[in-house]
């Protein structure tokens, strides 16, 4: 069986680097222009892979020549295709990616053939943890997480983009909910989050949907927190030069997938994603990005090394 059930989107990303990100009605001229496999599901599907997570990877493409450049791209960074599904008359998904001199991004997607994404025909293999996000149906993401939950499958749900009716339909049936700064501000019905972590805490506790459930909130460089109904844990960013946040959430949940698939501890899985991260924003693109499982384990000697130095 695969340890790591993904069910999630695959996109063309078209990744276009800017000085400034545009404003309302501003036009600006792009220095570059490039093509990468993108999608928050192929995203983290390649991070869990590339962190030596044994996957399978629930998608589709459109019937198009960037569904065929897409499932090569997927099989070329180690992500068996054979559960990529190819939908006649639908263009494969697409997101337009404006990237800044400081790596910061704005992204405008379209979802083609993504909306058609459902569980298929055949039954969900049993797993030790299952992995989603909200850029597919969110009805077929609640049968996944149902179906996993029955077999006692951890569930994992990246609550991105936000979507409001998630948080009745998917939020019960999650064991660990991702979350950054800006989709906890959304889902608690705030324009933007107290600079106060204990009101920040509060504000994801009452989030949680039972009580067993964690709320992992990623802090960008400032780290992330691991928040329960009584609990609270603080993990430290690795300190690195950004060059491209685009992917960087994503390489984070796959990560911490792919080391709860090895039966870790979420606060160690938690240090190693935060890891995986901060090795991904040191380049450009989404899934090209995604450090490789020698990648983060050298990272992680060198932070130990110069700790004890």
């Amino acid at each position: 069986m695969s340890k790591l059930d993904i069910l999630g989107s695959v996109n063309l990303d078209i990744v276009l680097r800017v000085h400034d990100l545009p404003r309302p009605g501003e036009t600006v001229h792009a220095t570059q222009s490039e093509r990468y496999l993108g999608g928050k599901g192929a995203n983290q599907a390649v991070s869990a892979a590339r962190t030596g997570a044994d996957l399978r990877f629930r998608a589709c493409v459109g019937n198009d020549e960037d569904g065929e450049w897409l499932t090569a791209q997927l099989a070329a960074h180690a992500v068996t295709p054979a559960d990529v599904e190819v939908i006649a008359g639908e263009a494969s998904g697409r997101a337009y990616v404006c990237v800044d001199q400081a790596g910061e991004n704005l992204i405008i997607v379209h979802a083609g053939a993504n909306d058609r994404l459902s569980l298929m025909a055949e039954p969900v293999e049993p797993s030790r943890v299952a992995l989603a996000q909200l850029e597919t149906p969110i009805a077929s993401t609640v049968d996944f997480f149902r179906t996993h939950r029955d077999r006692g499958t951890i569930t994992v749900l990246n609550a991105a983009p936000a979507v409001a009716e998630a948080r009745d339909s998917l939020f019960p049936l999650t064991d660990i909910l991702i979350l950054n700064e800006s989709e906890l501000a959304f889902y608690a019905g705030r324009e933007v989050l107290p600079e106060d972590v204990e009101d920040i805490t509060m504000l994801a506790r009452e989030l949680i949907a039972h009580e067993n459930q964690v709320i992992v909130l990623t802090c960008g460089a400032a780290g992330a927190l691991a928040i329960t109904q009584d609990g609270l844990d603080f993990t430290p960013a690795r300190l690195t030069k950004v060059r491209d946040t685009t992917g960087s959430g994503d390489c984070f949940c796959g990560a911490l997938c792919a080391r709860l698939a090895t039966g870790a501890e979420l606060d160690q899985a938690i240090y190693f994603a935060s890891v995986a991260a901060s090795l991904s924003v040191e380049k450009n693109g989404a899934a090209a990005s995604m450090p490789s499982l020698e990648d983060v384990e050298l990272a992680i000697f060198e932070m130990t090394a110069a700790e004890v130095s």
